[in-house]
């Protein structure tokens, strides 16, 4: 892809927007948007984008509306960029034709996209092999576990080799920025960001953001420390002795920290960050129950189905049911 703002004579860059099933309507029209004005703030034409599906059939989004694609993937040419846009139903778009579809892109050399869910879809293609790719918070873990090796990170976007992603939402106008800057050159970025009443980010792609809720590391250092070791070690809990003497905290401190900004002991909050686990995991992994129950410390499904239960009014069998429902 050129570095720098395009001639005359370079044709506009083929973009691909392709829409699975219940895919958000927000992140299509960034990306629609993003790259509208990147054509109107450049001396000639710098993209020409094409909504997709897989059948050119139209789609539903995650708040019901359907849109109609321009064509169907055997419809299209060859484009430059594919992005494909997901959200609460990747699995559904998980199809032989889709995933065969972008492998041959990927062999022709365009830049594959995803963005918030889309990177499980990616990864049942084949297409992580090790490049950093930014998912959804919501789904890093249970991510992590259906796709095995593959980087993936809780962070807004990331741009690395010929593999391009947003974690979804508002995060993916920085996506795009990236793939204009890259395009047309900072400059032309820039001016996009200051139409579309974006602050600056700077050229750097932005670390992971600080997973522990609430602010707790700026709350009190200590008390981050205490939470990143629970967080490390929801599969195999650690007594709290043990995670003081880890944080160089002294346990009355621990239970006093705890008290004093989370309204609860440093066990019933080691026991909620496990029981939100796995409710990501049954939510959006098809792993079975016991395998969550496993993944979260738990030595036996009963007392994990307890446990859950009391936190969260239903056993995992029925939330687990809830969501597929929802």
């Amino acid at each position: 892809m050129p570095a720098q703002m395009p001639h005359a004579t370079v044709p506009p860059l083929r973009v691909a927007l392709v829409v699975a099933p219940r895919f958000s309507f927000l992140t299509l029209a960034i990306c629609m948007d993003g790259l509208r004005l990147a054509n109107r703030e450049s001396p000639v034409p710098t993209f020409d984008w094409t909504i997709v599906s897989e059948d050119g059939a139209p789609v539903a989004s995650s708040s019901g509306p359907a849109i109609a694609p321009h064509a169907a993937i055997a419809d299209l040419g060859r484009p430059d960029v594919v992005i494909v846009l997901s959200a609460y139903e990747p699995e559904a778009a998980c199809t032989p034709a889709l995933l065969a579809w972008l492998r041959r892109q990927d062999r022709a050399g365009a830049v594959i996209g995803c963005v918030d869910t889309a990177a499980l879809i990616l990864g049942r293609a084949g297409l992580l092999r090790g490049e950093r790719i930014a998912v959804h918070h919501e789904v890093v873990a249970p991510f992590r576990e259906a796709l095995g090796e593959a980087v993936l990170l809780d962070r807004d976007f990331a741009f690395e080799g010929r593999r391009l992603s947003s974690g979804g939402g508002i995060a993916t106008a920085d996506m795009v920025l990236a793939l204009i800057a890259r395009t047309g050159g900072p400059a032309l970025a820039r001016r996009v960001a200051h139409v579309m009443n974006l602050p600056p980010r700077g050229d750097a792609i932005r670390p992971e953001r600080d997973a522990l809720p609430g602010g707790i590391a700026r709350t009190d250092p200590r008390l981050g420390r205490l939470v990143a070791l629970m967080q490390a070690h929801l599969e195999t809990p650690v007594p709290l002795a043990e995670l003081c003497r880890r944080a160089r905290v002294e346990a009355s401190t621990a239970r006093r920290l705890f008290r004093r900004h989370l309204r609860q002991s440093p066990g019933g909050y080691y026991t909620r960050l496990r029981l939100e686990r796995a409710r990501t995991l049954l939510r959006y992994s098809h792993l079975r129950i016991a395998e969550i129950a496993a993944a979260v410390g738990y030595a036996d499904t009963p007392s994990f189905s307890h446990a859950f239960k009391r936190v969260y009014g239903l056993p995992p069998s029925r939330a687990r049911e809830d969501f597929a429902g929802a």
